[in-house]
């Protein structure tokens, strides 16, 4: 197998299996970001790539994301009869800088991954939500192959819990609201932000809030702070570096609930933010992003706000803070929905069985 992830592989003892030979590709990339980096990168994936593909070993390859130059080894593929399969987190290539560096870097992508070749040779398309799936098939993608599978569970992280593990960003406080993952202006942060004044409003010191993620370039840019005093800080902590896998752990255990605030131009992907939650046993509380809002059964797991409306999410922020009983019972809901319906076990059982289908279609 050709993963860009060599940690989480390790973490699992995936890598430990006979019958899975395992190549890290990221190692052998070049490190940081720049665009000499960025085709270096591309071209050396190329040759990656060709020497996975040309193994005999295999009947079906199955690739994530849009991999950049993938789209010129399907006469590989159909030449030698093997079966293509492609799990989609985002349907839709973003970019991450403003301007038109940023509409530059998105045209580059498109070039060098070209989705629509991929998603027409493909033979079976998964995504993991039901509004994605509608979004393909709108874009003319036969929908005999699409297929919805579940974002499953983060249960390997909890293996970091049983070891004394120093976490380089203690947080003093405990029962935080915590936003997690990639800090972009498309995650809605300035909506978060306004919420907080209003909660801080009404239940003055007893809200803080937690904002723990990369930043992404274009996040530099956008003065989401320009209306904050030095007492609104006072209840906001910001961890805006890697964060590893041995601290997040620590980093959900310790918060009441995660908030999701994405906006609309999220709707094209999901989260895997809502799954952690849900391992922890900790509910959230996300805009109605279709294919966020479908993972929440509102009330039940979570709350659920329209996209963008402030007050609305103050609102449901404060109501958890307020009733720890309802956060907790919420978390416990959250907590049986992964470990039945969104299981490892089970997602896998339905990945399998998708396998198996095709390889008895000639």
């Amino acid at each position: 197998m050709y993963s860009f992830s060599e940690e989480y592989y390790k973490i699992t003892g995936a890598d430990k299996q006979k019958e899975i030979e395992f190549h890290y590709i990221k190692k052998w990339l070049p490190k940081g970001y720049s665009p000499l980096r960025g085709i270096a990168r591309v071209f050396l994936l190329f040759f990656v790539l060709f020497s996975a593909l040309m193994r005999t070993n295999y009947d079906t390859i199955h690739i994530h994301e849009h991999l950049p130059t993938f789209f010129l080894f399907i006469p590989l593929l159909k030449i030698r009869r093997k079966k293509l399969v492609w799990t989609l987190h985002d349907v839709e290539l973003y970019r991450t800088d403003s301007g038109i560096i940023g509409r530059l870097q998105l045209l580059f992508r498109k070039v060098v991954s070209q989705p629509n070749i991929v998603s027409r040779f493909a033979d079976i398309i998964f995504v993991h939500a039901y509004s994605l799936r509608e979004h393909l098939i709108t874009k003319g993608i036969d929908k005999n192959k699409i297929h919805v599978i579940r974002h499953f569970d983060y249960r390997f992280l909890l293996e970091f819990e049983k070891q004394k593990i120093a976490n380089t960003h203690d947080i003093e406080w405990s029962d935080y609201v915590l936003f997690f993952g990639s800090i972009a202006p498309w995650k809605g942060i300035e909506t978060l932000l306004d919420s907080v004044k209003i909660v801080r409003n009404k239940i003055g010191e007893k809200f803080c809030l937690v904002i723990a993620g990369t930043p992404y370039e274009a996040y530099k840019q956008v003065p989401f702070f320009q209306n904050f005093t030095e007492d609104d800080y006072k209840c906001i902590k910001i961890i805006d570096s890697y964060i590893s896998s041995s601290e997040i752990p620590n980093l959900i255990r310790n918060c009441a609930f995660l908030v999701l605030p994405y906006d609309f131009s999220s709707r094209f992907s999901v989260s895997g933010v809502i799954p952690l939650a849900y391992t922890f046993a900790k509910p959230v509380v996300v805009s109605n992003v279709p294919s966020l809002s479908e993972y929440v059964e509102d009330g039940k797991t979570g709350l659920i706000f329209d996209i963008g409306n402030s007050n609305m999410l103050a609102d449901c922020i404060r109501d958890l803070v307020i009733d720890k009983s309802k956060c907790v019972e919420m978390g416990n809901n959250s907590y049986v929905k992964i470990t039945t319906e969104m299981s490892l076990e089970s997602c896998s059982a339905q990945i399998n069985d998708m396998y198996n289908n095709i390889k008895n279609v000639t």
